[in-house]
């Protein structure tokens, strides 16, 4: 992990950002600064992937920085590393491929972490594009997460701008999108999608991880989303 220009930065800033301990820093704390440097970098890549990054993008990612950031010393360091990443050669699948090592391919960190970056691809309200697509399903393969995650985010209408969504404005077709279901399934094969997809998302293991609190609050938004989506396709069915 320490090789390459994250670990670069990380090793020239965890002395100044933790000079005020009495103790040097835990490997936690220097896990969680590779992380928050792997994001910001991989945010970069996607943010320029259409070439100028739009005034939404850079509002969500400073949104980002404000809420991840405990204090100015790692939002300084978060914005060295989104300035530095926007230039250097370094390829994202390998940045996605040290991340993925670095959490151990734990499911439901790598889901906030996609999901964040979805989040500052979709900040100016428009569709993803053809870069941004690219970008994304790397991410999905190099992190392991299920083939597919990124699709049915798109087909259940996931929109970060507009989220949360009221349980009457998600569509039937998108409610079943969202737990990876299609329409005849059994009940019984509706709730192993469910379930199978509630899995993905445990807040509390992001939270155990002592990473940022804003990926925490995705899973517990898509955890949120997938309750609902389940209720409304459970009370279609006893409608009929």
């Amino acid at each position: 992990m320490v090789a390459g220009p994250i670990g670069s930065l990380v090793g020239a800033s965890v002395g100044h950002i933790f000079d005020q301990q009495k103790r040097p820093p835990t490997p936690a704390q220097k896990a969680r600064l590779y992380y928050l440097g792997y994001f910001f970098s991989c945010a970069a890549k996607i943010a320029k992937a259409n070439g100028a990054i739009s005034r939404e993008m850079i509002e969500q990612i400073e949104m980002e920085m404000s809420h991840m950031c405990e204090d100015e010393k790692t939002k300084d360091f978060c914005m060295s590393v989104f300035r530095k990443s926007k230039s250097n050669q370094t390829s994202i699948t390998e940045e996605f491929s040290q991340l993925a090592q670095l959490i151990q391919y734990d499911s439901t960190v790598a889901h906030s972490f996609l999901g964040g970056l979805y989040k500052i691809a979709r900040a100016d309200g428009k569709k993803l594009s053809e870069p941004q697509i690219r970008i994304l399903l790397i991410g999905e393969t190099e992190l392991k997460l299920p083939r597919g995650t990124l699709l049915s985010w798109v087909k259940s209408g996931f929109n970060p701008k507009n989220h949360p969504e009221k349980e009457d404005t998600i569509r039937i077709e998108q409610a079943y999108a969202v737990i990876g279901a299609e329409k005849g399934y059994s009940m019984e094969q509706l709730k192993k999608c469910y379930r199978q997809k509630a899995n993905e998302f445990h807040p509390d293991k992001i939270t155990s991880k002592g990473l940022p609190k804003e990926f925490s609050d995705f899973a517990n938004d898509q955890l949120s989303r997938i309750n609902s989506a389940y209720e409304i396709i459970k009370s279609s069915l006893e409608q009929k």
